[in-house]
């Protein structure tokens, strides 16, 4: 322990010393910077530099006595990873959701080509997800909180804590659904015939086709084929007699048994989900490259199908640009569907976790997924349009193509083809629940990080919320519901890169810039360039600015009701900025020092003992009282 504190004081010590040298002339004459006081100049070969004790940050971390507001009190018996990987194989588990199978990455691979679309979403996992990523984990990782308490770092923006957490818990209520079809589709794989390959089940229209190919001239009023009356009667609800109130049977069950496991593995400890993240990012990896391997050889696919899809396909600049939006929200999948989940996730590590290098390899295993996931939705979308015709997905639901394409796809394969089918579904089935666990961990971990009187009753919540969540589910699984999921998810992602563009504006400007790298090397225990704060304080908001262009144009293009948008995001933006009113009402003195003293980060330090003494020493802000567990020492 003394040994890494010793390279900590290192750090914070060079880190102040850099600052020193960027702001030494005005503090020399007795104006003092945003972020330090007190000078000495020392004259070095006709340079001047300003040596500074590490305690004499200007930004004081308020504490209860200041604001007279109950003091944060963590939760030691919280847990932990029992390895550090499971925090890399969580944060993993994102990368073989529905989205990267969708026809979305697959459009913009066509009109934007491999040179356009992979390197903006390279740039966009460089320069926007990557640093909201790390902050996300720093906040979690420093404060050991979830996504309500850390935000201890600037108080006033505790609001967006509690929205995230009613985003997540909207999220919630319809999520279970992208886990269930795919259970849906991998049990139904192992049938004797796969239902979706034949027209003799009773769902099935007289119209039914099998059809395996066509002429597209002659053939233009194709019947319905086998797999999309499958996909409507199975999943959506959609037959001859049905309402917008019809249920599918198939899905009830499937997120009934959801649930259930769902809710077993939250009652336990953080180690055991862990280890469970952990084995089923595992058998995704190998299931997956599996899929991939054989499908590559089975479809032929060689350098001369690639770079087929070198240039866009289509010779518009409209397309082109569309495609470079469509790159960057994909980039956005990296941190995860759940706003805050990264936090949750961070805040299990131990305090001296290689964040940024652990940063860097899930985006790297991201990217990889990514790119293999888009050479199978091309592969899929060739097969179906060349056996079936493309004019048969409807675009209803982002979720057609995905299952539509690739069931008829594996269901065609000459060897094992329900063996294929199985394993690629149980994929992105895996996926998906891992999303839906890190979700549940998120919203469970902010309500008892932040509201201490719920640590005796963690498992009575955890039960009560799992079976409100459920009975929610249960209208995704008519028809209308069904129809719903698309829109919101839409509307969800973007609320949460409004978010992240918060994040930026508080952790690099109002906590600032310097502080959030001493805070950052303080915790690492190694030197960040100030290139990679650069970075982040000016390029990510480009790409993010970008990002919400983009989501704004696909909202109206989907024809998302403007009612359910106003009423679920609208309320969420207000409650952020009422909680920002209230916060400052009940703060005393002129508005000058309300401001200062809401800004100012309150109770924020490492909450181990040995940790929180050495910080506070270095920081010159050392309280007289240590709390553990409740009790002054």
């Amino acid at each position: 322990m003394k040994g890494i504190c010793g390279d900590a004081k290192q750090q914070i010590n060079h880190c102040m010393f850099l600052g020193d040298s960027e702001n030494g002339i005005g503090i020399a004459n007795g104006n003092a910077n945003e972020n330090f006081i007190g000078a000495s100049p020392v004259h070095r070969g006709g340079r001047t530099f300003r040596s500074r004790q590490v305690s004499s940050l200007a930004i004081r971390n308020t504490s209860s006595y200041d604001t007279m507001e109950r003091p944060f009190r963590p939760d030691n018996l919280r847990g932990r990873w029992s390895k550090s990987v499971d925090f890399y194989f969580a944060s993993s588990s994102f990368a073989f959701s529905t989205m990267a199978f969708s026809d979305v990455p697959v459009w913009a691979l066509m009109f934007g080509g491999w040179k356009f679309y992979l390197s903006a979403y390279l740039l966009s996992v460089c320069f926007y997800s990557l640093p909201i990523f790390l902050i996300q984990t720093f906040l979690g990782q420093f404060s050991t909180s979830g996504a309500i308490s850390a935000f201890r770092v600037s108080p006033i923006f505790k609001g967006i804590g509690y929205s995230i957490l009613l985003l997540n818990l909207g999220t919630l209520t319809y999520y279970s659904v992208n886990a269930a079809v795919p259970l849906i589709y991998a049990v139904n794989s192992l049938h004797s015939v796969m239902p979706w390959m034949s027209c003799n089940n009773s769902w099935n229209s007289p119209q039914c086709s099998t059809h395996d190919s066509y002429d597209e001239e002659s053939d233009a009023d194709l019947y319905p084929h086998s797999t999309v009356e499958y996909f409507h009667s199975m999943i959506g609800s959609i037959k001859e007699g049905s309402s917008d109130f019809s249920l599918s049977w198939s899905m009830v069950v499937a997120i009934l048994g959801i649930w259930f496991v769902v809710l077993v593995l939250l009652v336990t400890r953080v180690s055991i989900i862990g280890k469970a993240l952990r084995c089923a990012c595992v058998l995704m990896f190998g299931f997956f490259l599996s899929v991939f391997v054989y499908m590559v050889i089975h479809e032929q696919v060689g350098w001369r199908s690639l770079l087929y899809y070198l240039h866009p396909a289509v010779d518009s600049w409209e397309g082109i640009w569309s495609s470079l939006g469509t790159a960057i929200l994909q980039a956005s999948m990296i941190l995860g569907p759940g706003w805050g989940s990264v936090i949750t996730l961070g805040s299990y590590n131990s305090f001296r976790t290689d964040a940024e290098r652990k940063s860097v390899w899930v985006s790297i295993t991201h990217v990889i997924i990514t790119v293999m996931a888009i050479i199978c939705g091309h592969v899929a979308n060739d097969h179906f349009e060349d056996h079936v015709a493309m004019w048969h997905v409807e675009k209803k639901h982002t979720m057609q193509f995905t299952y539509v394409a690739y069931a008829y796809l594996f269901g065609s394969f000459t060897t094992l083809p329900k063996l294929w089918s199985f394993l690629f579904f149980v994929v992105i089935f895996l996926s998906e629940m891992c999303a839906l666990i890190i979700q549940m961990m998120s919203v469970l971990t902010a309500l008892f990080d932040e509201f201490e009187v719920l640590h005796k009753i963690k498992r009575q919540v955890t039960i009560i919320l799992v079976l409100c969540l459920t009975s929610i589910s249960v209208y995704f699984c008519t028809q209308l519901g069904f129809s719903q999921v698309s829109a919101l998810s839409y509307i969800a992602l973007f609320t949460q890169i409004i978010f992240s563009a918060l994040l930026i504006l508080m952790t690099t400007w109002i906590y600032g810039r310097v502080r959030f790298q001493c805070d950052l090397q303080f915790m690492l225990g190694k030197t960040i360039s100030e290139s990679k704060i650069f970075a982040i304080r000016f390029i990510a908001p480009c790409f993010i600015a970008l990002a919400l262009w983009e989501l704004s144009i696909m909202l109206v293009r989907s024809n998302a009701d403007d009612t359910l948008i106003w009423f679920s995001q609208g309320f969420i933006y207000l409650f952020v900025v009422g909680y920002m009113i209230y916060k400052l009402s009940q703060t005393n003195g002129t508005w000058r020092q309300r401001m200062r003293q809401c800004f100012a980060p309150h109770d924020w330090h490492p909450v181990s003992a040995d940790n929180r003494r050495f910080y506070e020493e270095i920081m010159g802000n050392s309280e007289m009282l240590v709390f553990d567990n409740g009790n002054a020492t």
